[in-house]
């Protein structure tokens, strides 16, 4: 793996998708409009919509993972991070990576980042709170919390974070374990449902919003 401090291309990031569900498209389309380049892959066949969003898909994880990707996105259900993740052949990467979780609890899928992740990967773990009827009229104002959990590129971390300040979120730095507390103070429910529903579908947030 190359030893460089940072492997931003100058065009912009190559950014793989792991789950290409509703919640991952909804983000995709945005990303994809600022000029970033999109793969990704899943165990459902969405090479259609993703031909149509302009976005390559791989079916295969294995070359999906050889296509030289600046982030990896993790996005599954609450339950299945390890799974998932544990399924990946990491020894593919051909460098390091910032792997970037999106998931609204953050404790667990940051334990289990660490935990399966060759130590030289980044781990950014971060939390969209809106979806695609939240946001369906643009991401200004509304809040994006993410913790830079080992990040050595610095570079490439902030153009990742940049794809949602650009938008107009408002950013907000908060460990994993302050993120949980204050879900959990805030009873801060999610629903689950299976087979590529959005990860963390929220029945109430507003508190949580207002203590952030």
């Amino acid at each position: 793996m190359s030893s460089s401090s940072s492997s931003l291309p100058p065009q912009g990031l190559k950014v793989g998708i792991v789950g290409f569900g509703t919640f991952r498209q909804f983000l995709a389309k945005t990303i994809i409009k600022q000029g970033h380049t999109l793969k990704a892959t899943s165990r459902t066949d969405y090479s259609h919509i993703s031909h149509k969003l302009g976005i390559s898909f791989f079916r295969d994880v294995f070359v999906f993972l050889e296509a030289d990707n600046d982030v990896i996105l993790i996005s599954t259900s609450i339950l299945s991070p390890s799974e998932v993740l544990r399924s990946i052949p990491l020894h593919c990467l051909k460098r390091r990576t910032l792997f970037v979780d999106v998931l609204s609890v953050k404790e667990h899928p940051r334990n289990v980042l660490l935990q399966v992740l060759p130590e030289e990967m980044d781990v950014l773990c971060t939390h969209p709170m809106f979806g695609p009827e939240s946001g369906k009229n643009g991401w200004k104002d509304l809040p994006f919390v993410y913790e830079k959990v080992r990040v050595r590129d610095e570079p490439r971390c902030s153009s990742f974070l940049q794809i949602f300040e650009s938008e107009g979120c408002r950013m907000v730095e908060m460990s994993c374990e302050e993120h949980d507390r204050l879900a959990a103070r805030s009873q801060f429910l999610t629903t689950l449902s299976a087979g590529g529903s959005t990860p963390g579908k929220f029945i109430s947030v507003d508190r949580l919003r207002h203590e952030i």
